[in-house]
């Protein structure tokens, strides 16, 4: 899990937001359901010793999870992650539900989340309203008649969160890291990314047909006559057509030297000679002068091209289909919302039932005002002996990265003096920020849905905008506090693990360090190299995009990135369809280099206290134990349209591959099980950078 360019993080976003989708009649939410049984980090009912851990490590760990834990029917997939994500929205839910009672000593924020929560479950009340809530900007977007008009309108609606034709965000600039400035990329899409758009094989065929019936379906909720609708829904597939066949592939954008492209806002705007910038740029209350960084220049010259030859008409259908479409969700009547999940929930990633309207509404809170929620959720659920004892185990980790380093054979020393700096500059930042977001200039209004989501996206897009020109902010979150995931970020060079992940299945102080650091241990180890790997490198230890290898060490590190690059290619978790080795380069280096380090910083851990290595416990030695939690943290089942999705959109592999492929590529898990050299877990050709 690591930090994406701007680009991918808004694709992210909108996977995320389209895979909520979902509908329900209810108004009022069923009972908080009982606590299931306490997670364990090692669990040995979870393994299944019919399995030799030499020949499927993943069956042998995971096989007990898989027969008690049956995909439900509103998950596209369904892990160890999603039962901790689960636990974590009922704690939400509660404190939701406690906020939402009016109360005279509610806080400013109390009252923020209770009531967008309030309004969000009344779904009786937001199909009622119908469509009245957003027929202003429907409205505004009816009366554009003249290509002139284009900037201005573009503008508002950027600020509402309507991600049409491209974006506008706050970066860190690549040659100095401690200046935010504007960064401009390709956007416009309602598929999941470029490739949908490019791809010729008869499944993606089918799903470009299916596309095109849910923006029909759309336009009908809308109003449209069929006929209508049907022309344009073409209309849409056709304009983006033109925008995706221009933009970057999904891999492109892993390398930052491809979207590094500095200029001014002056010499942008004389590019773009069919739109004014500067309208654009005063009706998103934009900086309008200074640095920026135009990350795809082939795409603008397109979008310019897009501009001047599109009728009025088709324009506006266009624009029409991005609103309704990023607005489709809890805050739209639930025609819309069930129809948003049938295609993006259903079609495209195989969930068979909607969520329970409780759980959108409290992960809605949680992306919009996350640190107004978080600041209670740490108060009830993170204990600050947890976050020392987090801190702890990521400083050993850093300790065992600097003996990786001095170690390395394929490393010129110049280089690891570079290196080590680098890693002596990383910022920990465990827990939650020390210093909470002030939401006192969003308005949130009960009973007001819709209102409250399109106020809360202006207050996020006018927050961001107000970093341009500032000092960079390294205490900033990127993630709410309890949310279960961890990243690095290469131009901040830190990393960044949220309350939300120390818990168990990943993490509990009453287990041992074999299973910890196996476990939470890898994932820190994970974020940390992804400092180090082919994305990361490329950064200084001050976040600027410099080059610090020597040529011998650069050809080195590539030379071994290959061996992992054809090793993922190989693989084909459903029927015609490879993984993308290139794309999920990076995770790869991230999974194998840091479960290493989580070993040999635990190996230390255990010569530390003497800990005693042919000891059993529930029948494994600590070694053993160690490997085991490692395997048990991705037991995951996955329908198969999501890992369709996933071979070709994630950076990520697999659960399965984040299991068996990686401890292939570690000998000292094959030497705790007594593998032979012929096992399947024992790889002919190991690939390991770090």
């Amino acid at each position: 899990m690591s930090r994406t360019t701007f680009v991918s993080a808004l694709f992210s976003a909108f996977i995320l937001a389209a895979l909520a989708q979902s509908s329900s009649a209810q108004q009022a939410a069923p009972p908080v359901p009982a606590a299931k049984p306490e997670l364990k980090v090692f669990d040995p009912s979870l393994i299944d010793t019919s399995v030799d851990p030499c020949e499927n490590f993943y069956r042998f760990s995971c096989n007990g999870w898989f027969q008690r834990n049956p995909l439900p029917p509103d998950h596209a997939e369904y892990g160890r992650f999603t039962e901790l994500f689960e636990l974590n929205r009922l704690h939400l839910r509660r404190i939701l539900e406690q906020a939402a009672v009016p109360s005279p000593t509610r806080t400013p924020n109390e009252q923020k989340i209770g009531d967008e929560y309030t309004s969000c479950m009344d779904a009786a009340e937001i199909d009622k309203q119908g469509l009245a809530p957003i027929q202003p900007e429907l409205d505004r977007i009816a009366s554009l008649q003249s290509i002139d008009q284009l900037p201005a309108l573009l503008g508002h609606l950027h600020t509402l969160g309507v991600d049409a034709f491209f974006g506008l965000g706050a970066g860190q600039d690549f040659a100095n890291s401690s200046a935010m400035i504007s960064f401009y990329s390709a956007g416009g899409l309602g598929l999941p990314e470029r490739d949908y758009y490019t791809r010729t094989d008869p499944k993606s065929v089918e799903q470009r047909r299916q596309y095109v019936d849910h923006v029909h379906n759309i336009f009908v909720l809308a109003g449209e006559p069929d006929a209508q609708a049907q022309k344009d829904a073409a209309t849409v597939l056709e304009i983006e057509m033109r925008l995706a066949k221009a933009s970057l592939t999904i891999t492109e954008l892993r390398d930052p030297k491809n979207i590094d492209h500095p200029t001014t806002l002056a010499a942008f705007g004389q590019e773009l000679t069919h739109f004014s910038l500067p309208q654009y740029i005063a009706a998103a209350h934009a900086p309008a002068s200074g640095k920026m960084n135009d990350n795809e220049p082939k795409f603008f010259a397109e979008f310019n091209a897009v501009v001047a030859g599109t009728p009025i008409d088709q324009i506006r259908t266009y624009l029409r289909w991005h609103l309704l479409h990023d607005y489709a969700g809890t805050a739209m009547p639930q025609s819309f919302d069930h129809e948003t999940w049938h295609f993006y929930a259903h079609i495209l990633n195989g969930a068979e039932v909607e969520q329970d309207r409780w759980k959108r509404c409290t992960s809605r809170v949680d992306r919009e005002m996350g640190e107004a929620l978080g600041q209670v959720y740490v108060a009830k659920y993170f204990p600050p002996e947890a976050k020392k004892q987090a801190l702890d185990m990521t400083l050993a980790i850093e300790q065992a990265m600097e003996k990786d380093i001095d170690s390395l054979d394929w490393m010129s020393p110049a280089t690891k003096v570079q290196a080590k700096a680098k890693l002596h500059a990383v910022m920990n930042k465990i827990g939650y920020p020390d210093k909470w977001r002030d939401y006192s200039k969003l308005t949130i209004v009960r009973g007001d849905d819709l209102g409250n989501a399109e106020r809360a996206s202006q207050f996020e897009f006018a927050r961001d905008m107000a970093k341009i020109g500032k000092p960079v902010d390294k205490n900033e979150w990127e993630m709410s506090p309890p949310t279960v995931n961890a990243y690095y970020d290469p131009q901040m060079n830190n990393v960044n693990f949220p309350a939300g992940y120390f818990q168990p299945p990943f993490f509990s102080p009453k287990e041992d360090d074999a299973a910890n650091y196996g476990d939470m241990g890898s994932t820190i180890g994970h974020e940390l190299t992804h400092g180090f790997d082919d994305e990361g490198r490329q950064y200084d230890k001050d976040g600027n995009l410099k080059d610090w290898w020597t040529k011998d060490d650069e050809d080195r590190f590539n030379q071994k990135a290959e061996c992992v690059v054809k090793q993922y290619d190989a693989l084909e978790p459903v029927p015609g369809v490879h993984l993308n080795g290139k794309l999920t380069l990076g995770e790869n280096l991230a999974d194998i280099g840091g479960t290493w380090l989580a070993w040999m910083a635990w190996q230390e851990q255990a010569a530390l206290h003497h800990v005693d290595m042919k000891a059993k416990m529930d029948g494994y030695t600590p070694d053993q134990r160690f490997w085991i939690a490692y395997a048990q943290q991705w037991c995951t089942q996955t329908r198969p349209e999501q890992l369709r999705t996933q071979a070709q959109t994630d950076p990520h592999a697999p659960d399965e591959y984040r299991t068996n492929s990686v401890l292939q590529d570690l000998p000292d898990f094959a030497k705790s099980f007594s593998c032979k050299k012929t096992s399947k877990m024992v790889s002919a050709d190991v690939c390991r950078v770090w």
